[in-house]
C-alpha cells in the first residue's frame, strides 16, 4: 500500500503549487503522428460545403395566433379609415349646412322686404274680397282651466294575466298599423 502511494506521488509531482511539473519526467513512448486515411484527405483547392440547417417544426398554434393578430390589425386599420371618412363627410355636411342656413336667411330677408300690404289689398279687391264686418268677428275666451273626465273605468281585476297580455299585444299591433 505504501508502494502505491509513492508511485502516485511520483506520477503527480508538483513544486508546492497547484500546477504540475511538466519537465519532471519523460514519457517512454515517442509521439506518433496520426495517419490520415485516403478518403479523409482533402482535395486541393477550396471546396464549398453545403450548410445543413435543422428544420424547425411549424406549430399550428403559432400560425393561428399570427393569423388572428393579422386579422385584428386589418380590422383596426379599416375601422380607422371608415371613421376618418365619416368624420370628413360630417365636416363637409356641417359646412354645407352653414352655407344653406346663411342663404336661407338672405332669401327670407329679401322675401319679407318685397311684401307690400297695399298691393295685396288691391289684388284682393280685384278678386272680389271685402273686409269683414263687425258681426262676423268672434272672440274666444281661453282663460279657463283645462280638465279631463274619465267616462268609463275598466275594472282590470276580473281579467287574467294572459288576457291582459293578449290585449296589450293586440293594442300594440293596432297602433303600429
Amino acid at each position: 500500500m505504501a508502494q502505491k502511494r509513492i508511485d502516485r506521488q511520483q506520477a503527480f509531482r508538483t513544486n508546492g503549487a497547484a500546477a504540475y511539473d511538466v519537465h519532471a519526467y519523460e514519457t517512454a513512448l515517442p509521439k506518433r503522428k496520426p495517419t490520415q486515411l485516403p478518403e479523409e484527405r482533402q482535395a486541393p483547392g477550396r471546396v464549398r460545403q453545403k450548410v445543413v440547417r435543422a428544420r424547425l417544426p411549424v406549430m399550428p398554434g403559432v400560425v393561428l395566433g399570427f393569423l388572428a393578430i393579422s386579422v385584428m390589425v386589418a380590422l383596426v386599420i379599416f375601422t380607422q379609415a371608415d371613421l376618418y371618412e365619416a368624420t370628413s363627410q360630417a365636416s363637409a355636411l356641417t359646412t354645407q349646412l352653414a352655407e344653406v342656413a346663411h342663404d336661407n336667411e338672405m332669401l327670407q330677408t329679401e322675401y319679407e322686404s318685397k311684401i307690400d300690404m297695399d298691393a295685396i289689398e288691391k289684388r284682393a279687391m280685384e278678386l272680389g274680397m271685402v273686409q269683414p264686418s263687425a258681426n262676423q268677428t268672434v272672440y274666444l275666451d281661453l282663460t279657463g282651466t283645462d280638465r279631463g273626465e274619465v267616462l268609463q273605468q275598466d275594472s282590470g281585476s276580473d281579467t287574467s294575466f294572459f288576457q291582459k297580455l293578449v290585449d296589450g299585444v293586440a293594442r300594440l299591433v293596432a297602433y303600429l298599423q
